[in-house]
């Protein structure tokens, strides 16, 4: 069962610079004649669409107790305490305080994040920090996944 589901894509300023880019490179080689200034344009687009939806293509997902979060997975019972970062916050834990050994998963456009400390001390991974839209509702999400892992399951016979 999926509890939280975000796509952390790109925003749309960032489509239309990558249109604005093509169209400009386009612009610049007319000159050279209309193939191959459309040519260059498409070429471009070609090459940035693709980097684009790639990059903003990661998914955080909490799904029966596990979190996946691009190539982080972590079980509901490695969940330790979770924290709500506002936006200084999230900037700190990102630059100055970022541990060496933390899983970070950092998207520059979404100043909020969560950051989710590791109760392995077997993973070598102190905490994961995740960059979100939705933080409040990823700390619920990560704080059921836990709890549910936690209680013992009734045993119907």
């Amino acid at each position: 069962m999926v509890i939280y589901d975000e796509r952390l894509s790109v925003p749309l300023r960032w489509w239309l610079a990558a249109l604005t880019a093509s169209a400009a490179l386009t612009a610049a080689l007319l000159p050279l004649g209309p193939l191959p200034a459309l040519g260059a344009g498409a070429l471009l687009l070609a090459v940035t669409a693709p980097a684009l939806n790639g990059y903003g293509g990661v998914r955080i997902r909490v799904c029966d107790g596990v979190l996946v979060a691009g190539p982080v997975v972590l079980r509901g019972e490695h969940v330790g305490a979770v924290e709500v970062l506002d936006q200084a916050a999230a900037f700190a834990w990102r630059t100055r305080l970022a541990g060496p050994r933390a899983r970070l998963l950092i998207r520059s456009y979404l100043p909020r994040a969560v950051r989710v400390e590791v109760a392995e001390p077997s993973l070598l991974c102190p905490y994961v920090y995740l960059s979100t839209r939705r933080p409040e509702a990823l700390a619920a999400a990560l704080a059921e996944a836990r709890d549910h892992c936690t209680v013992p399951a009734a045993t119907g016979r």
